[in-house]
This record gives structure tokens, C-alpha cells and sequence, in this order.
């Protein structure tokens, strides 16, 4: 059992796996929109690049978290989210050879900026032993959206971030997360976000799968997984 667990039980961790460089400033405005919009709707967050995987060379699986909790956070040394409930892939081909499911908990859901079919990406999930703690899987094809979503390079090795937090992808991945998980509103995401359309696009044109006892698309109105965490 890891300090996050045991002293912040009712924190939500969020884990945005990404390239090293090259996508690293979409990973850290997806999960930096997620923490702020919680911070407006009054939790306690965190949000930070993971220390274990730096220097991020380039196309290398790197991480960035988030951490929203109704209660002040505690957790200030564990550098890594141990156990999350919501995992993002700010890249496809991430959720292949990378065990993305690991220590997860009940009721994580699962984001992918893909522009394939949902279903077709269900058999990469691993470990497949906790298939079973997965409430759904959703995708957006972020990269697709148009309308000024586009990736930024800046705010990495050392670059100075001048684009403003949720100018590109990261805004329509925040939002895909936030519709499929519950964990933040619409509404704050977009009082925080540069790129509104990308919020929200993304809101709008996620496609989310729902899982029952590790078995994909059960018969849940998706409509119902846009809930508050409990």
C-alpha cells in the first residue's frame, strides 16, 4: 500500500502517458486543465511531470499526473501515480507494450487519442487481469478536430512555455476525459482552457465504451458515466 492510498483515500489520480518531447506539452496541459478545473470547483490538486521517467528523451513513454481530492492532499513525496482512475494516452500506439492498466483501480476509465475504433482497441488493454477494474474505455481522435487544435512544441528540454495552457490537443483530451470519467465539469475546463473549441470538440465527439466485469460494451447508457465521482 502506497502513502497515497492509505492517507489520501478519496484523492482521484489521473496518469497521462505520452512521448518524451515531442507530445510532452500536451500531456502536461491535459493533465495541468484537469487539476485547475477541480481547483475551481473547489477540490485540492496537484499536477506534475514524472520525475522517475526524466530527462524525457525523445519518443520515449514519459508521464504526467494530476491530483484532485475533496480533501487537502497529503501525498506530497510519491512522485508517480500508483494507483489511477483515469489514464490517458496522449498517443496511440502507447497502449501497446505498456502495461497502461497497472495498479489501477475499480472503476478506472481509460482515454486514447486514436483515430481508430474503440473496439478494435480493447485486446491491447494490459495487464489483462484487471480488465475487470475498468469502467470504460473512450476515444478521441484529437488530432483530427481542426479548428486550431493542433500540437504544441514549446514548454520542454528547457523551452520556454509562451502557449498558454490548453491551446492545441491537450484541451481536447482534457475534455474527453472529463466527459468520460465525471471527474471535472464542462464548464471549468473551459474557463480554463485557451482553446475553447478544442474543449469543446473533444466533449462532444469523444466515443466512450463502457465495461462490465471486464467484458466490453455492456448495455450502459453512456450518458449515465457523465457523473460526479462519489
Amino acid at each position: 500500500m502506497t502513502l497515497a492510498v492509505a492517507v489520501d483515500a478519496k484523492m482521484q489520480e489521473v496518469t497521462v502517458w505520452t512521448r518524451g518531447v515531442t507530445l510532452a506539452k500536451e500531456a502536461r496541459d491535459t493533465a495541468t486543465l484537469l487539476a485547475k478545473a477541480g481547483s475551481l470547483e473547489g477540490k485540492y490538486n496537484q499536477f506534475f511531470d514524472n520525475y522517475v521517467d526524466l530527462p524525457d528523451r525523445i519518443g520515449v513513454p514519459v508521464k504526467s499526473y494530476a491530483r484532485i481530492s475533496p480533501e487537502p492532499i497529503e501525498t506530497y513525496y510519491e512522485y508517480e501515480n500508483y494507483h489511477p482512475d483515469v489514464v490517458v494516452l496522449a498517443e496511440e500506439t502507447l497502449i501497446k507494450g505498456n502495461d497502461i492498466l497497472k495498479g489501477c483501480k475499480d472503476g478506472t476509465v481509460v482515454v486514447i487519442n486514436t483515430k481508430r475504433d474503440v473496439n478494435k482497441l480493447v485486446k491491447y488493454l494490459s495487464p489483462r487481469e484487471n480488465l475487470g477494474k475498468v469502467k470504460a474505455l473512450a476515444a478521441i481522435d484529437a488530432d483530427a478536430l481542426g479548428a486550431g487544435v493542433f500540437h504544441t512544441f514549446d514548454g520542454t528540454e528547457g523551452c520556454i512555455d509562451d502557449t498558454k495552457i490548453g491551446a492545441g490537443v491537450g484541451a481536447a483530451m482534457a475534455a474527453a476525459a472529463a466527459k468520460a470519467s465525471g471527474i471535472v465539469k464542462l464548464e471549468s475546463l473551459l474557463k480554463i482552457a485557451e482553446n475553447k473549441t478544442a474543449v469543446e470538440q473533444g466533449w462532444e465527439r469523444v466515443v466512450i465504451l463502457p465495461f462490465c466485469n471486464g467484458e466490453a460494451g455492456c448495455p450502459v447508457n453512456p450518458s449515465k458515466l457523465e457523473l460526479e465521482w462519489k
